[in-house]
């Protein structure tokens, strides 16, 4: 299939009904007290409000979602299962800071270990578990940097906890991060939703019960998730998700004063993008459109795209435009494979772009169709070229 461009693109314009401001504003609705802000929306992948948030900032704890992240692959590649154990290295119990209270020589799941950082953010548990799966704390962060870089994200992990002031994350970065660790492990959530936590060390007579740090949970409609973080030299981090009509929205915040102020900033960026903003399907605008086969057993193929799901803003009619490019294309055509990109306009401005992806496949043509659209073809160009 060639891969050029054609010069073609259609305009196609509908009405929607919806409100507010633009995506992508320059002038913000309101201003967070906090470094930087960023809210996502996970059904479209839009960010809806974004506070300096290309700012480098120090994540702390906000570390722990990319180990957890790095864990999940392993998990899911059958390299280790949940119910595999480990034996807690005294490395790990010398951990200083929050912890789910592991001994050394203790033998703990990997399971157990994953609960105790969603939930309390074990330091221990993060060393235990890089060194269960990676032989050592160093040799895993580069697994977490490698993560970052297949991504495209600007983050940058120099241990598996956030201790360390030299971790870099920015509000963007690490919205994109939880997008794609939401995406790839659904299950996750059921972690980090977990209100307490309860462990026994070795030497307790009694399990030692505390409870999750994300005090989201417990105040706003819908939230699940997903990681706090503090050190004095980053303020206090949140990193919040919710539920709301089925719909998830991921916001960050970072840098806020305290606790209940990072939880108050983080309700405010919720609550703006569930009144603010609808999503949209744009996949019936493709119903009826078509991209040349060159050479095939069809002369064209219908599109689609994977992703059909646009967040505008709600309340009054705007114009919307979709612009589509299509590339010129020559059989056999895979169904699924790019022959295309959409465009999507907000009130004349671009707001998303996307692959348009055949729908169906469209093998190549026999002897007699690819000689005749090939004699075709040769007439057409010397005629335009004339």
């Amino acid at each position: 299939m060639k891969r050029k461009f054609t010069g073609l693109i259609l305009f196609m314009i509908f009405i929607l009904v919806f409100s507010g401001t633009t995506l992508a504003q320059q002038t913000l609705p309101f201003e967070l007290e906090a470094s930087s802000a960023l809210l996502l929306d996970y059904e479209s992948g839009q960010v809806l409000f974004s506070q300096n948030g290309k700012e480098e900032h120090v994540p702390a704890s906000l570390v722990k979602i990319m180990t957890m992240y790095v864990a999940f692959d392993d998990i899911r590649a059958g390299r280790v299962s949940l119910q595999d154990t480990v034996t807690v290295s005294e490395r790990a119990w010398r951990m200083t800071g929050s912890k789910m209270f592991l001994e050394p020589r203790e033998v703990v799941t990997i399971e157990q270990l994953i609960t105790g950082i969603a939930v309390v953010s074990g330091n221990d548990a993060c060393v235990a578990l890089a060194e269960a799966l990676a032989g050592s704390e160093e040799v895993f962060v580069g697994r977490m940097n490698d993560k970052a870089r297949s991504l495209n994200l600007d983050l940058h992990f120099v241990d598996v906890h956030g201790l360390s002031a030299d971790n870099r994350i920015t509000a963007e970065g690490i919205a994109v991060l939880v997008y794609h660790y939401l995406r790839d492990h659904p299950e996750a959530i059921e972690y980090h939703k977990q209100r307490s936590f309860s462990y026994q060390p070795r030497s307790s007579s009694k399990p030692i019960v505390q409870t999750n740090r994300n005090g989201l949970l417990n105040s706003y409609d819908g939230a699940d998730g997903l990681k706090t973080g503090h050190l004095q030299v980053a303020g206090y981090n949140l990193v919040g998700t919710a539920v709301q009509n089925n719909r998830r929205l991921i916001g960050v915040v970072l840098g806020a004063t305290s606790e209940s102020r990072r939880e108050r900033e983080m309700t405010t960026l919720l609550n703006y993008g569930y009144r603010n903003f609808d999503l949209v399907n744009i996949s019936r605008l493709l119903e009826d459109k078509t991209a040349k086969v060159f050479k095939g057993k069809r002369s064209q193929v219908g599109m689609k795209i994977a992703e059909p799901i646009i967040t505008v803003p709600k309340g009054i009619e705007k114009n919307v435009s979709v612009g589509i490019q299509t590339k010129e294309l020559e059989a056999p055509v895979a169904a699924g494979s790019q022959v295309g990109v959409l465009s999507i306009y907000v009130e004349g401005e671009l707001t998303k772009q996307v692959p348009l992806l055949a729908s169906e496949e469209v093998p190549r043509g026999s002897w007699y169709q690819v000689m005749w659209q090939s004699i075709k073809r040769f007439f057409q160009d010397l005629i335009r070229r004339r």
